[in-house]
């Protein structure tokens, strides 16, 4: 018995009439009947009564209705979901993200991609930079979201954006009130800064010593938020990029640094090798626009 034979069981029994069933199924009469009887010789019963000219279903073909449309129905539901993943639009993709490429914009995107692709299983880590680098390696997840660079020969790194950095700076510290700041003006302050993740701290290190000086690291977070509150406790200034002023904080003001100012790359990041039609669907959504 093949999924098709119990298909055209369904049509007739919609109908009740073969010519109609054969019609909406694009095939003539006598080969629907032909395989209706079939279906009945290997059920050993028979499904239509047709003592009268009107096509009725026997007890036992109204008793297996329900379970026929069930075991179609899944059919249907399995062609479906592999069409879907054959072309994109189903499966799991796995991703990992820092926090700031979630404050960029990455929360939108993901709601975007999950409304576009209800049948998608989405699985989001947050990572730092280098352990998103390894897990891309290790095939652990399929995309990267991530700041600065990752110079791996077998990583293909997407720019999504360039964040400025900003100077975040306790609500009561004397440059509070000021619109903009030079870099070199704050060498006398003490900073926090980033732990577990070199890139960041790489970056940030980076920019101080471009304006001529190396920063006093008093407290080092992993998290974004967490150096925002350290900011507003008064263990000293941040430099973050403005999609992180989005957080927000009680306490803190943050102030656009004078040019040259440094930026930060938000980046997508895929194994040259190994890029599944899901992960493809969310690189054309997140890609900017050419």
């Amino acid at each position: 018995m093949e999924i098709r034979h119990l298909k055209y069981f369904l049509a007739v029994a919609e109908h009740l009439h073969y010519g109609r069933a054969a019609k909406s199924l694009n095939m003539a009469q006598p080969p629907l009947s032909q395989q209706i009887r079939r279906l009945e010789k290997i059920l050993q019963m028979e499904l239509f009564d047709r003592s009268s000219r009107r096509v009725t279903l026997t007890n036992e073909g109204q008793f297996l209705l329900e379970a026929a449309r069930e075991v179609v129905g899944q059919a249907d539901h399995f062609g479906n979901l592999a069409k879907a993943l054959r072309l994109g639009e189903a499966g799991q993709l796995r991703i990992g993200f820092a926090a700031s490429a979630m404050n960029w914009g990455l929360g939108t995107k993901l709601r975007q991609f999950r409304t576009a692709y209800p049948e998608a299983d989405v699985i989001a880590h947050q990572m730092s930079v280098a352990d998103q680098a390894t897990a891309l390696q290790e095939d652990r997840i399929d995309l990267a979201f991530t700041v600065g660079g990752l110079n791996y020969e077998n990583l293909q790194v997407i720019d999504l954006a360039q964040e400025p950095l900003r100077a975040v700076i306790p609500s009561d510290h004397p440059l509070a009130g000021m619109e903009t700041v030079r870099l070199a003006d704050l060498s006398q302050e003490t900073f926090v800064g980033y732990r577990f993740d070199d890139h960041l701290e790489d970056i940030i290190a980076s920019a101080c010593y471009r304006a001529g000086f190396t920063p006093k690291i008093s407290f080092q977070g992993a998290q974004s938020h967490t150096l925002l509150h350290m900011v507003s406790a008064g263990f000293g200034l941040g430099l973050l990029p403005a999609c992180d002023a989005r957080m927000g904080a009680d306490g803190v003001v943050f102030i656009d640094l004078e040019p040259p100012v440094p930026t930060m790359r938000i980046s997508v990041v895929r194994h040259w090798r190994r890029l599944t039609p899901l992960a493809e669907r969310m690189l054309e959504l997140v890609k900017p626009k050419e």
